[in-house]
């Protein structure tokens, strides 16, 4: 039984149950979906073991090349290293409440009664993970810089990775439910009962400009919205992976409208992607989705022009016709006019050129008609030949008759009138 276990292993995706779990979490993540039920699930598993959602998040969504199995795991194992490291620190750096509410009293901060021991763990982490210890910020930064051996090198990341780090090793205590965290212009930092943390530095602050105060499940949509890191090599990204990505963090986030912006460019980006690979279907659906009409406008044209230029008649009809443009439907049917005629199909490119009331075309027609008719009669010699002929002289005369030729239609009658 072990045996299957590691041998099905070797070919899964996954280094472990949990990160099949968080993937099937989020696979089944709708944009429709309850906030609240999204919330509470994102919750545990965030609890459950938040560095390895937010790994497997930036594996699925950012396509690092780096992020192999191999890699993951080291990244988890080196995670216990900094677990330990934490707990090593905390021992010897004992934490007495008495000094903390000293500090907050002379710093103006609100001290937050009832929960003294969680504001000393904190304290505790923002001391070991302070700036040239432990800890060098770097911006825009991946996982695989911030989870490595402690003992080895500094962990390396944004204000966007480091809170995540706050988050997890405070959920090895207490409930990642009793954080908050603020968005700032281009910047994000924790909260905690009033009190912000700027992690990037180690540091108790106050920022007193208006910023949202949010749920700790909201720096998933924040991670999953952030730049990829400029450093290291990325796999291509498919449009419906980045629209994927942009729509679990509109489902994740409770700043709609602010979300809502990216799931719009992402969007956008898709459909242009789908334009281009002439899936035009797939563009107008999605430029839909991002409730761009102008761009829908432009798709059918573009599609017009490429069914046209590959003579299919009948979806660039289709397509003309969604863009309302008269001009475009006209020329459509004259270029499939042109080409029955070439072919031809002249009863039918007549039928085309009738309806345009495109009278050039239309005698062009009866004349190409009239000169097959004058090959049927070619070898005529004698007048028993002629009268045997004589049904095509009529549809020569009334051909001629059409196409307004006097002399075609004086010499027919002259041969009609001698049989």
């Amino acid at each position: 039984m072990k045996f299957l276990k590691w041998f099905f292993g070797l070919f899964s995706q996954y280094v472990s149950p949990f990160e099949r779990k968080v993937d099937k979490f989020f696979v089944n993540i709708k944009s429709t979906d309850s906030l609240a039920s999204i919330k509470d699930k994102l919750l545990e598993l965030m609890q459950e073991n938040l560095m390895i959602v937010n790994v497997w998040l930036e594996k699925k969504f950012k396509g690092y090349v780096y992020l192999t199995k191999a890699a993951r795991r080291q990244m988890y194992a080196d995670t216990q290293l900094i677990i330990k490291k934490l707990e090593e620190f905390c021992a010897g750096h004992e934490v007495k409440i008495d000094d903390l509410r000293i500090f907050f009293k002379d710093h103006v901060f609100p001290f937050p009664d009832g929960d003294e021991v969680k504001l000393a763990y904190l304290y505790q982490i923002m001391m070991f993970l302070e700036p040239g210890k432990y800890y060098h910020y770097i911006a825009t930064a991946s996982f695989g810089k911030l989870l490595r051996d402690p003992n080895k090198v500094k962990l390396e990341g944004d204000c966007n990775q480091i809170v995540t780090l706050y988050i997890y090793l405070y959920s090895l205590k207490y409930p990642v439910s009793d954080l908050q965290i603020k968005l700032l212009p281009e910047h994000v930092c924790l909260h905690f009962r009033e009190i912000d943390i700027e992690c990037t530095n180690g540091q108790f602050a106050k920022y007193t400009e208006k910023c949202d105060v949010l749920s700790s499940t909201e720096i998933i949509s924040t991670n999953l919205l952030d730049l990829s890191d400029f450093r290291e090599g990325v796999q291509v990204i498919t449009p419906e992976v980045i629209v994927k990505s942009a729509q679990l963090a509109y489902a994740i986030s409770s700043l709609k409208s602010m979300v809502a912006k990216n799931l719009n460019i992402a969007y956008h980006n898709l459909a242009v992607a789908a334009l281009n690979s002439h899936q035009f279907d797939s563009a107008i659906f999605y430029f839909d989705k991002s409730g761009d009409r102008e761009q829908i406008l432009l798709v059918h044209k573009n599609a017009t022009v490429y069914y046209l230029g590959a003579k299919d008649y009948k979806k660039a009809l289709f397509y003309a016709g969604k863009s309302g443009d008269s001009e475009m439907e006209k020329n459509i049917k004259f270029n499939q006019g042109v080409e029955l005629f070439n072919q031809n199909s002249v009863e039918r490119a007549l039928e085309i050129f009738s309806a345009l009331g495109d009278e050039k075309m239309k005698k062009a027609c009866y004349q190409k008609q009239y000169n097959e008719l004058v090959q049927q009669v070619a070898n005529v010699k004698t007048l028993q030949e002629a009268k045997n002929k004589k049904s095509v002289y009529q549809k020569m005369l009334i051909l001629a008759e059409k196409m307004g030729d006097a002399s075609l239609v004086e010499s027919v009658r002259g041969t009609l009138s001698k049989i």
